[in-house]
């Protein structure tokens, strides 16, 4: 049968995620690679040992080898064009979050690829765990009352994360992972409100929020607690993950790595066995293959209610207020 395309834009550390997965895979094959620094470009091109490299920016890109989806492995603030060009040429788009970094360009964005019947895909990979999925069987016939969770750690060496206008800080590009899995787990936000500090990262051209606690209530009545840090110098920091305080019982997921169950009679730990990676990219190549956009569990329309959360946050933080949702 013939190979569904795919094209990518954006080859630095991030697409590594991807391109192992879709090189194994016998349904799909690489046509074009672009990157505004070529080299990378380049590089990606020799790693998968097919395609085309394209020196003169993603349209002509998508207007030469006419792939069926696109990958978008971006910095935060370049979402907009890309997209657009995708969804102008009738191409699928695989998105790394954050997919914005302002909810008028996400809904803009989310509203044209429905309109075109576009299969999209948004890189929440901790949904596709296999011990996230044990967790909802487990909490489904439970009475949740609180959470809390961290993503407490250093600052990443890309030059884009530390500044506001570049990434939208550490809650929407990195912890925004936490604030979608509380989601999958939990259902809707009523409220919420965010704390943060600073003073801790002294860094020139560093304008973020070192550390931050965000309070959230749900429509059902459970509430969570998440904190934020890139404040921490040369040791792990904290336990990151997700602990679930349940009336009868505990659920302690740590980040990808395992989850421990805990209950009066028992306590039961599971370490990740699948590839959470490899899962969503599997996932949206079935939904590719089949038309069937359900196939995925973090479609465009879903990761814009958790960008609009991290967004909430930020807001809060700025401006000291409760935010409604």
């Amino acid at each position: 049968m013939s190979k569904l395309k795919i094209a990518l834009c954006g080859c630095g550390g991030r697409c590594m995620a991807h391109l192992p997965h879709l090189k194994e895979f016998e349904e799909t094959e690489l046509v074009g690679f672009y990157d505004i620094r070529p080299e990378r470009a380049e590089e990606k091109q020799a790693f998968m040992g097919t395609g085309k490299v394209y020196y003169g920016g993603v349209e002509e890109m998508l207007d030469d080898c006419k792939p069926d989806a696109l990958y978008i492995c971006v910095p935060p603030d370049q979402h907009g064009a890309i997209e657009m060009a995708a969804i102008e040429r009738g191409v699928h788009f695989f998105v790394e979050k954050p997919l914005a970094l302002d909810m008028e360009m996400a809904e803009k964005i989310r509203d044209a690829a429905e309109a075109k019947g576009l299969i999209t895909c948004v890189g929440f990979q901790d949904r596709y765990l296999d011990i996230i999925r044990m967790t909802r069987e487990f909490i489904a016939t439970r009475t949740v009352a609180l959470v809390d969770g961290a993503w407490i750690g250093g600052i990443p060496g890309v030059y884009w994360w530390p500044t506001y206008a570049t990434s939208g800080g550490q809650i929407v590009e990195q912890n925004i992972h936490h604030f979608d899995m509380v989601r999958y787990l939990f259902g809707e936000p009523e409220r919420v409100y965010c704390a943060a500090r600073r003073g801790l990262v002294t860094r020139e051209g560093y304008d973020l929020h070192d550390a931050s606690s965000a309070v959230i209530t749900f429509k059902n009545g459970v509430i969570a607690n998440i904190f934020t840090g890139c404040y921490t110098e040369g040791h792990p920091g904290y336990k990151n993950g997700i602990r679930i305080h349940c009336t009868d019982s505990e659920v302690d997921y740590q980040l990808r790595n395992n989850v421990t169950f805990k209950t009066a009679e028992y306590t039961k730990n599971f370490l990740r066995v699948e590839s959470h990676e490899g899962a969503i990219n599997r996932a949206y190549i079935d939904a590719l293959l089949s038309g069937d956009q359900s196939k995925v569990k973090s479609p465009y329309r879903d990761a814009c209610k958790s960008l609009a959360l991290t967004l909430a946050c930020n807001e809060s933080l700025f401006t000291g207020k409760v935010i409604e949702l």
